[in-house]
């Protein structure tokens, strides 16, 4: 994308104003300096960094430049250093522009100066510093003047770009929204530019981290994948939304989907030689290999990333929390020398530092070692170690939810033994503690796996309601967030329930032993899913078979009926019990906020559109039957069929699709042809 006019190529960087005196140095490109940093700049563009940063450190290549191109170059050099994550180096870079600035009252070199320095300081996570410099530069751009308004503009959004990063990575989340909005809100009017897709980046993590709006999240992110295609020196940030795109789908538990992206944002980074990078996707690849089950493979990425980590400043990702990760894989498949090698490697980091978040990983991992021990001294001593780190107070809640985890299942295996009563209290008490701190750090698919945990233990007790209701619960927190697999799960796992009522009812019945009753309500898988936090396991979903569509007024009247099917016996066979077992339905289950029940070989749906009622009833499975009776609810509620049907209701006549012809068209097309593809649900 290297352009041949040199407009074109300091657009984005040098004031308007000051075009005239740059282009001039068109004439003089065969200049020997001006070649080199020329041949510099096509490097930067081919993805070439590391070439292009030895020319541009060389300050020979800068003798005899005017202001103006030497700023260029400057400017240059410091997005290489960013890309590189070179944040020392870029401090010093920032310094020497601020100096430059100063000396000559050039208030935007100065700003750029300023701009570098913060950027710099954020990379090598000395953020409190960082943040006192906002003030400072502030004013500086208040101060920049004969230049146009355009480049004004692009100084702040520069600016606003720099505070979010800051503020993101920096613990102060709410200045990424109060910085970026009035940037994405008009960037339609801004130039193609890397402060553009950075913002959309910085927002799809807020998005992600903050908001738990994956939907939106993933709209920016490709947002800036399209942005960062039309740019120069674009390797960067194509790589860096792949990086993005890998987290967003680890965030809704699609861990495939997010392998193949890190894979592509690894290849990418080791092509500009970006090492911070290429240590955060190893890093994140050997996580996501462990929750898939792939130990070796887990492993070797994350001893790399570790070796990586090890030649290069750390900046804010630090090699403590991959070693963390590593002993934590190595103590759940007992790998007692990987353990041994790296715990005190570990131990001596959090001797030599002592900061909370190392001692809290410390203590976190050494309770963890303690909690497979045979011995039950041992286990006891683990079970205090994470008592303490949750009744700590701290912002590391990633460390909390894992102890809350881990706790949960000690105290588990202690009342699956003894079956005591206080024990089982203690236990619930914890998951919801967890449900808490899940919800509030918007951790939703902690906060669904502990519904379903809750759920299996509702069973033991026989209390099969109210393990529907979490059931329930927890299908649609997962749906609202777009966690399809785990939606999927849960549906299959309130199926599964349905389909055993009967055997629970008879087991109850006879007072069966709690051993049986723990096999059958899958408790141990379950939380070994939640502690190892596997990749969430879906058997393939098949689509329902239609049976028949009801609206049925919220008294209990049916206003229309469309049957799927031609067998005249059913006809009979509704109208006799059916429409009985649905009344029931109504007023005991649903009010109950269950969404489902079973009458024979049948599965009713039924949803509220107030003053409706519309009951779904089908052969199979739920999980996509759910999906499309919602699609069919969203699409009977548009202008041209609502209407008709609040009109005929208040009319007391019944509803025949002769009436109503764009009702007709939406049945057809939701459960006969079927024309909704499946991965609209």
């Amino acid at each position: 994308m290297y352009s041949e006019n040199l407009y074109n190529r300091f657009k984005t960087i040098i004031s308007l104003d000051i075009h005239k005196s740059i282009i001039q140095t068109n004439e003089y490109m065969s200049h020997p300096e001006l070649k080199e940093l020329t041949r510099a700049e096509q490097l930067f563009d081919a993805g070439e960094l590391d070439e292009a940063l030895e020319i541009l450190n060389d300050r020979v290549q800068f003798e005899g430049l005017n202001s103006q191109q030497k700023s260029y170059f400057q400017f240059l050099k410091g997005l290489i250093l960013f890309y590189l994550n070179q944040g020392e180096d870029l401090i010093s870079l920032g310094e020497t522009i601020y100096k430059e600035g100063q000396k000559c009252n050039d208030n935007l070199q100065s700003f750029d100066g300023l701009f570098f320095i913060i950027t710099g300081l954020a990379i090598a996570g000395k953020f409190e510093e960082a943040f006192n410099f906002f003030k400072e530069i502030e004013s500086v751009i208040k101060s920049i003047s004969n230049v146009s308004k355009e480049i004004i503009t692009q100084r702040k959004a520069r600016l606003s770009v720099a505070k979010a990063f800051v503020g993101l990575h920096g613990g102060k989340v709410d200045l990424v929204e109060k910085s970026l909005e009035w940037i994405l809100d008009s960037q339609e009017k801004f130039d193609k530019s890397f402060e553009i897709v950075w913002a959309n980046l910085l927002m799809a993590s807020y998005l992600a981290r903050v908001k738990s709006k994956f939907d939106l999240c993933r709209e920016h992110i490709k947002k800036a994948l399209c942005l960062a295609k039309e740019i120069k020196f674009n390797h960067y940030w194509i790589a860096l939304c792949q990086l993005y795109f890998g987290v967003y789908y680890i965030s809704i538990g699609e861990m495939d989907k997010s392998l193949k992206y890190n894979i592509k944002g690894l290849e990418l980074f080791k092509k500009i030689k970006s090492s911070f990078n290429i240590a955060i996707l190893l890093n994140n690849m050997g996580d996501l290999y462990g929750e898939m089950g792939e130990y070796e493979l887990a492993v070797e990425h994350l001893e790399e990333s570790i070796n990586l980590l090890e030649q290069i400043p750390q900046g804010f990702v630090s090699i403590e929390g991959i070693i963390e990760s590593l002993i934590t894989l190595a103590v759940e498949h007992g790998d007692n020398e990987r353990v041994q090698k790296y715990f005190p490697r570990l131990e001596d980091i959090y001797n030599q530092k002592r900061n909370d978040r190392i001692e809290f990983g410390y203590k976190f991992t050494k309770a963890l070692i303690l909690k497979t021990s045979s011995r039950i001294r041992d286990k006891a001593k683990a079970e205090e170690l994470f008592k303490e780190l949750i009744e700590t107070e701290t912002i590391f809640f990633d460390v909390i939810i894992k102890a809350h985890i881990h706790l949960c299942d000690i105290l588990l295996m202690e009342y699956r033994i003894d079956n005591d009563s206080e024990i089982f209290t203690e236990l619930n008490y914890y998951i919801a503690k967890l449900l808490t701190i899940a919800e509030k750090q918007h951790s939703y698919l902690v906060f669904c796996e502990a519904f379903i945990l809750k759920a299996k233990l509702a069973l033991l007790n026989f209390e099969i309601k109210t393990a529907r209701l979490f059931l329930t619960q927890a299908q649609k927190i997962a749906e609202s967030y777009g966690i399809k697999r785990l939606a999927m799960k849960i549906s299959h796992e309130h199926d599964e329930l349905l389909k055993q009522l009967n055997l629970w009812e008879k087991l109850k019945e006879s007072e069966t032993p709690l051993s049986e009753r723990w096999k059958l309500a899958g408790l141990n898988k379950q939380m070994e899913n939640m502690v190892r936090k596997r990749m969430i396991a879906v058997p393939e979903a098949s689509e329902e078979n239609p049976v028949t569509i009801l609206v049925i007024t919220e008294g209990g009247t049916p206003l229309f009926s469309h049957s799927f099917i031609e067998e005249k016996e059913f006809e009979s066979y509704l109208f006799s019990g059916f429409l009985t077992t649905i009344d029931y339905f109504m007023k005991e289950t649903f009010s109950e906020g269950l969404d489902r029940f079973i009458f024979g070989q049948y599965t009713l749906l039924l949803k509220s559109v107030a003053p409706f009622f519309i009951c779904y009833v089908f052969k199979g499975e739920s999980y996509y039957a759910l999906q499309r009776i919602k699609y069919f609810i969203e699409n009977v509620q548009k202008e041209g069929i609502w209407q008709n049907l609040i009109k005929l209701f208040q009319t007391n006549r019944s509803i025949h699709l002769k009436d109503i012809p764009l009702l007709d068209s939406l049945i057809t097309k939701t459960f006969i042809t079927k024309n909704v593809a499946l991965n609209e649900f």
